[in-house]
């Protein structure tokens, strides 16, 4: 599994098929905010999972959005995270990152494995 965090935001990484791909961005649903999928290629990744651990158990806690995607093919596409209130067309942020897969990883920037 490969973990993913806003460090990497506008970053290129670099997988093989099968890769599992973890997403975690702070979020707080009290507030209206969301994140969500605004934009993958679901020829090459294919979203699996999506879930909310709260930080704390006091009323209105922030906590971590995990977002689980599973690499399918060799290529390379976008995955594009938008953060906002649903019923708002204006988005507050933006998360995105290049996959990059092979059938091998290639002697590029390797992220940490859980």
């Amino acid at each position: 599994m490969i973990s993913i965090d806003k460090s990497l935001n506008g970053q290129k990484i670099t997988t093989k098929n099968g890769d599992i791909l973890k997403v975690q961005l702070a979020e707080n649903p009290t507030t209206g905010c969301l994140w969500k999928i605004n934009s993958h290629d679901k020829k090459h990744i294919r979203f699996t999972k999506d879930e909310f651990q709260i930080s704390e158990q006091s009323i209105g806690a922030g906590g971590m959005k995990t977002f689980l995607f599973k690499v399918k093919n060799e290529g390379t596409s976008k995955l594009e995270l938008t953060f906002g209130n649903p019923w708002e067309k204006d988005t507050i942020e933006t998360f995105e990152i290049t996959i990059e897969s092979s059938n091998s990883y290639a002697k590029k920037k390797k992220l940490p494995s859980i």
